[in-house]
């Protein structure tokens, strides 16, 4: 899980007692320079660098491999290899969900159709292949509409559009997104769905033998239209006493109704009007923070109990902790080149920092975010509770500005 804590799943597994191995397409992809004896990732045992892109030949490479290193358990943290490691560890007879239900989660067509015969509430849709069809769709949606691929992580390619001009831009770009960030090819559908207006929420859940355990809730911040990049996360948020059990019983439904039996559950909710609706489905820890923020909030750690269930082990579950946590992302309000950072040290010795950093330097080029990964660095907070967290954030964002200069005039902005 390339932005988040991901990387320390080795270092947990290996508190755990358990010999790692490391199965990785490129390690270089991860590494961002740093030598891998010197990064989190070095702590696994074994290192194999090999085409994971494909799970027929990774399951045959691994039956070799088993005969002198026989393994109990296969886990991914990233979206891009869920399915594959469940077809891996579905051959070896190991502990996941099955690949059909994985599969359903991580394809919005297809758990679109799920939810739809389920009666599980969630936006009208259309799964579409041409322009002529995209029309067609916003017709009978009507605007505005989200035009989103049908199988992507982080926001990439998701756009609200609200005339004919739009959609075509947005459709166009979502179909040409026939290759992933991880070389994965992709059919090239895209899906045309009714907007949802409201605010949005996700849940955090483990799902073992078939029950679903709740961990919190996560509210939300995004940055808006056109595009949904996610800014800002707290937990655990708090909702009324009737939107918390709507929302509960409808992710608890969502996951029984695509099959999923085994593991975590990411899920992103919207309250609309008509009552919570689900966006989508992930069959995996939260991204960005979400799993420190559980830590530093239940004292749970999320990778630890993931990593214990994908080994047959029982899980603790039982909060350990009663705060709050958050987190949000720095991003730059104008496309240019980063001129300078002021105010980083005072937004760092702000009440209830934890962490500020940014991952990228003057002279950079940073532009106006359109996925989650044009994030230009982060600020994470603690508090007695999420709201207060979220109070230390804005305080802590204050102090921190940007000079940037636009390209074109090289103005200052």
């Amino acid at each position: 899980m390339f932005f988040s804590t991901g990387f320390e799943a080795c270092r947990i597994a290996k508190d755990l007692g358990y010999k790692v191995t490391l199965i990785c397409r490129d390690f270089k992809f991860y590494l961002n320079g740093v030598p891998l004896k010197d990064h989190p990732l070095g702590l696994a045992d074994t290192h194999i660098e090999i085409e994971t892109n494909n799970a027929e030949s990774l399951i045959q490479y691994l039956e070799e491999y088993s005969i002198q290193n026989p393994f109990d358990g296969i886990v991914t943290f990233s979206d891009y290899y869920v399915d594959i490691t469940s077809k891996v560890a579905s051959h070896f007879g190991l502990p996941s969900s099955s690949p059909t239900s994985i599969l359903t989660a991580k394809h919005k067509d297809k758990s679109r159709l799920c939810f739809q015969e389920k009666k599980v509430a969630s936006p009208k849709f259309q799964v579409v292949n041409s322009m002529n069809e995209a029309y067609k769709a916003s017709g009978t949606i009507g605007y505005p509409c989200i035009v989103k691929p049908t199988a992507e992580s982080s926001s990439y390619g998701v756009r609200l559009v609200s005339n004919d001009e739009e959609l075509a831009q947005a459709f166009t770009y979502a179909n040409s997104i026939i290759i992933n960030e991880r070389g994965q090819q992709r059919e090239g559908k895209v899906l045309i769905e009714e907007y949802m207006d409201g605010e949005e929420v996700s849940v955090e859940t483990i799902t073992t033998e078939g029950e679903t355990y709740i961990l919190g809730i996560t509210s939300k911040g995004l940055t808006g239209w056109p595009n949904f990049v996610e800014c800002e996360f707290s937990f655990p948020y708090t909702l009324e006493d009737q939107t918390y059990h709507e929302v509960i019983n409808l992710v608890k439904k969502g996951i029984e109704s695509i099959g999923y039996s085994h593991g975590p559950c990411h899920t992103e909710i919207r309250l609309t009007e008509d009552g919570p609706k689900i966006v989508e489905i992930n069959p995996r820890i939260g991204g960005r923070f979400i799993s420190e923020m559980i830590e530093d909030s239940l004292g749970i750690n999320p990778f630890r109990e993931v990593i214990k269930l994908t080994m047959g082990e029982a899980l603790d579950l039982n909060p350990k902790k009663n705060a709050g946590a958050a987190w949000c992302a720095i991003t730059a309000h104008k496309t240019g080149i980063l001129k300078k950072i002021t105010g980083e040290k005072n937004g760092l010795n702000s009440l209830g920092v934890k962490k500020l950093k940014f991952t990228t330097s003057a002279g950079n080029k940073v532009r106006i975010p359109s996925h989650n990964g044009d994030s230009i660095g982060y600020i994470y907070t603690v508090g007695k509770n999420a709201e207060e967290a979220r109070k230390h954030l804005r305080t802590a964002l204050d102090k921190v500005e940007l000079v940037i200069i636009e390209e074109s005039t090289g103005q200052f902005v």
